[in-house]
């Protein structure tokens, strides 16, 4: 790409961002809470007297698609809290009651494609955290905690609260009852922010309560929930949740095993986690991947004690990469707020020969990792973060501040100024600045970024740090323009550009990505994405790729995929193809099966190859339930018309569950062929798990 072109594209950027600038203006919306003496049955049916005098909301407006337009269907949505629960009452009308989705059954699973309403709690008030329970009209619970003004999630945060719904003449009804003992606050406050969602799948409707949201996330632009007097609110203060297990490996003594989990309500606002001998072994697998690039991979950590929490510690410049700590005998968590002091942190042991094969086994390392945030107003924070592992008496990682600035509704900046330390005292600094316009559609940001030349050698032994030696340039834009004409739904483009230099002042690399989406009204969408760039390793390359997915989704539980891609990649042609079905089968039974084919030019024995999975559970109840996940790689010569297939890995696993005590107290019968533990990259041993949890 010439200068000339370069520049035109960040002009063509600038003139698109000016265009999308609309002052966005947000009305003041409050609901009372109302106070009861006695309980509510959770049975998905608003027939108690206590609900006809309970705080009311309702008038809600499209977010998607047609902004700003009101609902199409009226939601009505009732508030009350005793001593232990807040309780919220849904009545969500429905002209047509037999369209009505609710096909998830699986706690935790995709429950927004379904008819379902969306509850969000800003339990301190302060813009920037927030609980979200989400229910369908079975019942079906998702949980999620949000930090930095919703823009990050950790979707495995996992309560114990209580739900129930129910499909009738006029719609569907829903009950939520959440227990104060599991989430945090402030007993002085007497307001919370709230919102409330409300999904339509079949009409492609996405409505809130708040009007005139820049983004469906943003916690400072929620209403709020007053009238509320916590001062005298029960909550029990320690959670214990042992678990005993048994272990039967192919050519091995039996085992057994003992651990659990501590949780401890130091007041409202501040809690402690802690863990004993914390079991991994039956963790799903990692989904293979193929990798186009010369920097190492980035798994997503699937273990329950480094899941939950996470979004603490999610950053641009990863200083905590969780996956680095193998196996650990115990494990420590603080998390709360403590007046506008936001406090994270977490502490535990591991011998890296369990994360790293080249590594020597016999000593542990101790690792650490903690985030403090201060709120500044208008949704903004400044904090401070650091990791650290130390080993032999030796310690590496890094300490350095986190900003989150917001100027005005579409304006903000996120920023970190990182010193690593560890074998290298030079080169050891790591910062980026990255101004950003953020509307309701459309995206537009800015980024430069230092790495120094050792800072991955300081910092890869507890964060991430996929290449250094950098100062990097990157920028985007995007925009999606909802049509909803002529069989189109929505258009979504966007281009990204990234460069960067050696310290040295060495081009190393340019990049540019192109995409467009489109979605169809009659359940259809095609992606196609557009990839060029040049990298300086021992010589110049032009590496590209083009590819095309079609995905028909049927808005009822059913979705089937194909893309082919083509390109050149370090002087090798490539080609790429994907396929994908997401099944409902019956009522409570899904199966999801994704197949990739990847073949180069000249032949690589471990690049060339098909790659699958199969992933199915059946639900017998909300409580219990089967799941079974089935991965193979094979190494392949020629193309499909000449296979010469090679099994080079295979795993098995089959999960039941039965939560007696959910979330936590239950019963797991497991068997598992492949690696046992979730650090491994290969193993094929054959092992039946059994594990009993309570909860007291």
């Amino acid at each position: 790409m010439t200068l000339g072109k370069k520049i035109r594209l960040f002009d063509m950027q600038v003139a698109v961002l000016v265009a999308c600038f609309l002052p966005l203006a947000l009305d003041a919306q409050v609901v009372e809470a109302k106070r009861i003496e006695g309980g509510i049955l959770v049975d998905g049916s608003l027939d108690e007297a206590e609900w006809a005098g309970a705080g009311v909301l309702t008038g809600f407006t499209q977010f998607e698609p047609k902004y700003g337009e009101p609902a199409s269907m009226k939601t009505v949505v009732r508030i009350l809290y005793d001593r232990q629960r807040i309780h919220i009452g849904i009545e969500c009308h429905d002209p047509e009651p037999s369209r009505i989705s609710s096909k998830v059954t699986k706690r935790d699973g995709e429950v927004w494609e379904d008819d379902a309403v969306a509850l969000i709690l800003d339990t301190f008030d302060d813009d920037n955290n927030a609980y979200m329970f989400i229910v369908n009209a079975l019942g079906t619970q998702q949980d999620e905690r949000w930090a930095d003004n919703g823009r990050t999630q950790d979707i495995q945060w996992d309560v114990e609260w209580a739900s129930a719904g129910r499909i009738h003449d006029s719609g569907w009804s829903a009950e939520v009852a959440i227990p104060f003992k599991v989430i945090k606050f402030d007993r002085a406050r007497t307001r919370w922010g709230f919102n409330v969602i409300r999904y339509i799948p079949r009409n492609l409707e996405m409505s809130h309560w708040i009007p005139g949201l820049t983004q469906w996330f943003r916690i400072s632009e929620f209403g709020t929930l007053a009238g509320l007097d916590l001062r005298e609110v029960s909550g029990k203060t320690v959670t214990v949740i042992p678990y005993v297990q048994s272990q039967l490996e192919e050519g091995k003594k039996p085992v057994g095993d003992v651990g659990g989990d501590v949780r401890v309500n130091i007041s409202s606002n501040l809690g402690l986690d802690m863990t004993l001998n914390p079991d991994f072994a039956t963790v799903e697998a990692d989904v293979e991947q193929v990798n186009l690039t010369r920097f190492e991979l980035s798994y997503p950590e699937k273990r329950p004690f480094f899941m939950e929490g996470s979004e603490n510690y999610s950053t641009r410049i990863q200083q905590f990469y969780s996956r680095r700590i193998g196996e650990i005998p115990w494990g420590v968590k603080l998390n709360g707020k403590l007046g506008r002091w936001k406090v994270n942190a977490l502490a535990t042991q591991s011998d890296p020969a369990t994360a790293d094969p080249d590594v020597p086994a016999g000593k542990d390392a101790v690792y650490s990792v903690f985030r403090i945030n201060r709120e500044i107003g208008n949704a903004s924070t400044l904090g401070i973060i650091g990791a650290n592992r130390s080993y032999d008496g030796t310690q590496r990682g890094s300490a350095g501040l986190v900003a989150t600035l917001f100027f005005t509704k579409v304006l903000g900046m996120t920023s970190q100024v990182i010193k690593s330390y560890g074998d290298y005292g030079s080169g050891s600094w790591t910062y980026f600045f990255r101004p950003s316009f953020d509307s309701k559609t459309g995206h537009f940001h800015l980024r430069y970024t230092h790495v120094g030349e050792h800072v991955r050698e300081n910092m890869n032994d507890i964060g991430f740090i996929r290449d250094d030696d950098r100062k990097e340039f990157d920028t985007n834009i995007q925009n999606q323009f909802w049509i909803n004409r002529w069989g189109v739904e929505e258009i979504t483009p966007g281009i990204n550009y990234n460069l960067y230099y050696s310290q040295r002042g060495t081009l190393r690399s340019w990049e540019v990505d192109n995409s467009l989406s489109v979605k169809f009204l009659k359940k259809w969408s095609v992606e196609i994405e557009y990839e060029e760039e040049f990298k300086r390793y021992e010589k110049d390359f032009k590496n590209r790729v083009v590819d095309m997915t079609v995905e028909y989704d049927n808005k009822k539980g059913s979705v089937v995929s194909l893309g082919y891609g083509v390109g050149k990649n370090f002087d090798r042609d490539f080609d790429q193809i994907k396929a994908g079905v997401d099944l409902k089968l019956l009522e409570g039974w899904n199966l999801t099966y994704h197949i990739e084919k990847y073949w180069f030019r000249p032949y690589d024995p471990d690049d060339n190859s098909i790659i699958h999975y199969l992933r199915s559970t059946y639900y017998i109840n909300k409580d219990m339930y089967c799941k079974v996940f089935y991965q193979t790689k094979y190494s392949v010569r020629g193309r499909f018309s000449d296979l010469d297939l090679d099994l080079s890995r295979e795993t098995v696993q089959f999960v039941f569950v039965w939560r007696f005590l959910p979330p936590f107290g239950s019963l797991q019968l497991a068997y598992q062929q492949g690696t046992t533990r979730v650090t491994d990259v290969t193993g094929s041993e054959k092992t039946f798990f059994s594990k009993l949890s309570w909860v007291f």
